[in-house]
Order: structure tokens, then sequence, then C-alpha cells
């Protein structure tokens, strides 16, 4: 599938969840330039645990340029497997039970982030949605703040 170059990463991460059954995505603007904001987006293996409360560890596999292999161990002993992208402000991880995205550009003020994710269980996500707005929200407060510890 080729790349609309068109979309900057943001955009394609609300085409990407308006594509996804039950999607929910959450933005926020942080007062960060970009490269600080993606250095913790990007580092999946020591970041995404201390700002995603239900992963534990995660393991990160190069694959074939910007695709990689996750596996994901949850703070309740369940474990997941993700096809990923990682790119300079997209970041896009399915496994068989969820979908996982994050997307940044930089904008007057600092680095526009936006934070997506659904479960691919049919029966949960009407329930799930609102939650997730609510977790979304809470984990872009941990991402910022580690935004800035990592800054000082």
């Amino acid at each position: 599938m080729a790349v609309n170059d068109d979309l900057d990463p943001v955009r394609r991460l609300r085409v990407m969840a308006a594509a996804t059954p039950g999607c929910v995505v959450v933005e926020r603007v942080i007062a960060a330039p970009f490269e600080e904001v993606w250095a913790v987006a990007a580092d999946l293996e020591g970041e995404l645990p201390r700002y995603q409360p239900s992963v534990k560890t995660l393991r990160v596999t190069p694959g074939q340029g910007d695709r990689l292999e996750v596996v994901a161990l949850g703070r309740a002993g369940l474990c997941a497997s993700f096809a990923a992208v990682l790119r300079p402000g997209w970041c896009w991880m399915q496994s068989r039970t969820s979908v996982f995205g994050l997307a940044a550009v930089p904008v007057e003020g600092g680095t526009l982030l936006g934070r997506a994710g659904a479960t691919r269980r049919r029966g949960l996500r009407m329930l799930a949605a609102p939650l997730l707005r609510r977790a979304f929200a809470a984990e872009l407060d941990r991402f910022e703040s580690r935004v800035r510890q990592r800054a000082q």
C-alpha cells in the first residue's frame, strides 16, 4: 500500500482510526519540540511501559525497514504480539486483539500528539470507547511528564 504524503502523521492517524471499528483518538499539544516528544514515543521498550500502565514490558525485534515485531507483556500477565510500523512521527501497532497508534507533528507552541487505540473484540468495542478516552487522556498526562523529565 502506498503512503499518501499529503497527510501528516496526525491526520493519517485520524484516518486510520476512522477506518478501525471502535477506535478512539485523543490529541494534545505538548509544549516541547517534536524531537523531544518523538524521542519518548519512539523509545517503545524504555518509555511505553512508563506511560502505558497496563504494559509491564515490551520487546521490539527489527523487521524489514520501518516494520517491527513487538511483544508486550501486561501487568496482568497477558502477552500480545504486534506487527508494528515505526517512523518519525508515526507508530501503528496491531495485534489479534488490539490496535495502538501514536502520531506527532510540530505545531505552534510545541508538538501535536495523537493517541489512538481500540479493542478488536466486537462485544467490548461500545463499552470500551468511553473508558479508552479517559485512559488515553491520563496516559497523555504521563507521556507529557516523561517528555519533561527527559528534557531536564
